[in-house]
């Protein structure tokens, strides 16, 4: 949530995070960290103080971060290290036993071939999805190592929407500005809920396997977006649903986005990190003191008819300096022509793993 704050912009806009791609590479980091560096993380990032705490935590989430055979859910961490390069063995039996990671060596100084291996791998397991995540100016003879993250989500709706029922309608930007884009419209029981508190009305759609649902916040107001997020505590968690007939509108969309953590974190108060005198020796005690010098991620989200496919993935590049039934009831109405919030929710681990704002049409 922290992370959405820092990545607001103006209601216009669209976007798309991960921030449990962001959440995995960054607390696997955190293991490897020590001192202030690692002080910083945990208090940014919200994550356990004690060791072990963050560690039993995700091995929770990264050992269950996987599909069934009615959707698909793919998880993925590899670290690239530079060729002859030792890591610490505590840390390596971390990432591979807590964060399920793969290590491999990689020759950074043919910075062009060691990017189009890595974006391959990325693109591999995005369903080619997430494309150019690293760039090869990035890389170069100082590049000791870098962790990815990537995470693939595609699902069909448990109630699909009849694409012959999706029609042209009016989408409101703000108080002054209008647009037309194509609305999903359906006529169902849905999980419903009417939020006074907030001025909103939040709608829960899930996916086939019934185990991830994508949960959408609509202001009551057009130009109520802002007001929400300014609430997120309350907007991104769950509300006690109802089961109700509703009157479903939402608009197609297709989101991607391209983020530097680099700045949100150091604004966030993660500083060391990026210093010269950063402290991971606990993941190289004998290779120099190193540093993050780039957190980057790509994202891509697509909803139609019949459900949605997302991917994320997120780079870490590390230098080392040369120095119950439901009743018949009233129609409920849900026309989401205005933009909203959304998340996608993993129901089994009550964690939110996209998060996105719709400002206006895009598919």
């Amino acid at each position: 949530m922290s992370i959405y704050k820092k990545l607001l912009k103006p209601t216009l806009s669209n976007f798309i995070v991960c921030p449990l791609s962001a959440d995995i590479a960054l607390a696997l980091t955190t293991t490897g960290a020590q001192g202030q560096t690692a002080q910083e993380l945990v208090t940014a990032l919200h994550l356990p103080k004690q060791p072990q705490g963050l560690q039993e935590a995700f091995k929770i989430i990264s050992h269950n971060l996987h599909g069934s055979d009615q959707y698909t859910l793919n998880s993925a961490n590899k670290i690239y290290i530079k060729n002859k390069f030792q890591i610490n063995n505590q840390f390596k039996k971390l990432a591979t036993d807590v964060f399920n990671v793969d290590i491999q060596n990689i020759n950074f100084e043919k910075n062009i071939d060691a990017a189009n291996e890595i974006n391959r791998w990325v693109e591999d397991k995005t369903q080619n999805k997430i494309v150019n995540l690293i760039h090869s100016s990035l890389l170069n003879n100082e590049t000791q190592l870098v962790l990815i993250n990537a995470i693939y989500f595609h699902g069909k709706w448990v109630k699909q929407f009849d694409p012959s029922a999706s029609t042209p309608s009016t989408f409101y930007l703000n108080n002054n500005y209008s647009t037309k884009t194509k609305m999903m419209t359906a006529e169902d029981y849905y999980e419903y809920y009417e939020s006074s508190e907030l001025n909103a009305k939040f709608l829960k759609l899930d996916y086939a396997g019934n185990e991830v649902s994508m949960h959408i916040v609509l202001p009551n107001n057009i130009e109520g977006l802002s007001v929400l997020e300014k609430r997120l505590l309350d907007v991104l968690v769950p509300p006690k649903y109802n089961k109700e007939k509703v009157h479903v509108m939402i608009p197609r969309m297709k989101l991607e986005t391209q983020i530097d953590f680099k700045s949100i974190l150091q604004a966030m108060g993660v500083k060391s990190a990026f210093e010269n005198d950063a402290n991971f020796h606990g993941i190289a005690a004998n290779e120099g003191n190193l540093k993050i010098t780039e957190v980057i991620q790509k994202a891509f989200l697509v909803v139609t008819e019949e459900g949605t496919t997302a991917a994320a993935s997120t780079g870490l590049v590390y230098y080392v300096p040369l120095s119950a039934a439901p009743q018949e009831e009233s129609l409920k109405m849900f026309f989401a022509n205005r933009p909203f919030l959304f998340y996608l929710r993993l129901n089994r681990l009550g964690v939110n793993f996209f998060v996105g704002r719709h400002g206006y049409p895009s598919l």
